[in-house]
């Protein structure tokens, strides 16, 4: 009978030890490398959902998304911080196979983008650009390069218009405007390198208006998905813009796969609900999240079903939402 009693409670200690080990839970956060944006906001997220969820969570940056797409679409990595134009790319196979089990979660912030020039040239739209020396081909950064061409495309122009340039990245092509090499580049409107140029290049920079018949948001969703149109209007941020301009933008989502537990999920985005006040006093480049906005329908690939029923819940799904996903 002791025999008997003892052999149950062991057997009953191990099926708790099991049900802990099963229990434990340690997510990872994908992101662009450390000084990125990406990697200081999912060091934020990763520190606000570890305190809200009682497990561990991690940062873990690489080179690029075409390296962690493929690791968060395996399940190797939990989630990850992706632009809606990477993940287009990635579900459309161009990092690879075709990662048809990618799932947004939620929307976390803008980022806008322009075709920017001298203020000594003396332009002020995209259009404008016809014979001018123009970056049209990032080589490190293939999806700026679409941006970069889409916008001329919005504005009337081809690539055969001007003369083109190739660049390596953002930053070769900021010192090629400074250097008066060429004249425009694409870059991302209000980081330091535009901070920098404005100050050191003699009349400071312009960012050109994406402006003409073809300029809407819908056009720049269909020629690259992900992509609209937003305007830009002088604050104390953007000392470089003196008047609206309408600029090109896409958004930053969290990422993950479809096999991701529901439960995960659902967890994951409570605890961002919940938090995400504090992280926009916290983090200035989440100055226009919202909560309102985390279910935005400007997705590239189908949001997790749990995240739809968590939208739901909060009201936050419409029927443009619907048609999107059933679109995609």
């Amino acid at each position: 009978m002791k025999l008997r009693t003892l052999s149950a409670l062991a057997l009953a200690g191990t099926a708790m030890l099991m049900a802990g080990t099963a229990n434990a839970q340690r997510y990872t956060i994908g992101t662009n490398p450390q000084g990125t944006v990406y990697f200081t906001i999912g060091g934020g997220l990763a520190a606000t959902l570890q305190d809200a969820l009682g497990v561990q969570v991690t940062v873990q940056p690489y080179t690029g998304a075409s390296v962690y797409l493929p690791m968060i679409s395996a399940g190797e990595v939990t989630l990850g911080l992706n632009s809606s134009l990477d993940l287009a790319s990635a579900r459309e196979g161009e990092f690879g196979e075709p990662m048809e089990n990618l799932r947004v979660l939620a929307r976390l912030w803008p980022l806008t983008v322009a075709l920017v020039a001298r203020n000594d040239l003396g332009i002020t739209e995209v259009g404008e650009l016809s014979g001018k020396r123009v970056v049209t081909d990032l080589s490190a950064l293939r999806s700026m390069s679409v941006v970069s061409q889409v916008m001329l495309e919005l504005s009337g122009l081809s690539t055969d218009d001007v003369e083109n340039v190739t660049v390596a990245g953002l930053a070769p092509g900021m010192e090629g405007l400074t250097e008066n090499s060429l004249d425009a580049t694409l870059i991302a409107t209000g980081i330091p390198l535009t901070q920098q140029a404005h100050a050191t290049i003699p009349g400071g920079i312009r960012y050109l208006s994406v402006a003409g018949p073809d300029a809407t948001s819908e056009n720049a969703d269909a020629k690259l998905a992900g992509l609209y149109l937003a305007e830009l209007t002088p604050n104390p941020r953007l000392p470089e813009v003196t008047e609206p301009v309408t600029v090109g933008a896409f958004d930053v989502f969290i990422s993950a796969s479809s096999d991701l537990p529901d439960e995960d999920v659902t967890r994951i985005l409570e605890a961002l609900y919940d938090a995400l006040p504090q992280l926009k006093t916290d983090y200035p480049a989440l100055a226009q999240a919202g909560q309102d906005l985390l279910s935005l329908p400007s997705n590239t690939i189908p949001y997790h079903p749990a995240a739809v029923d968590f939208f739901v819940s909060k009201g936050l799904w419409t029927e443009e939402n619907a048609a999107r996903d059933a679109g995609l």
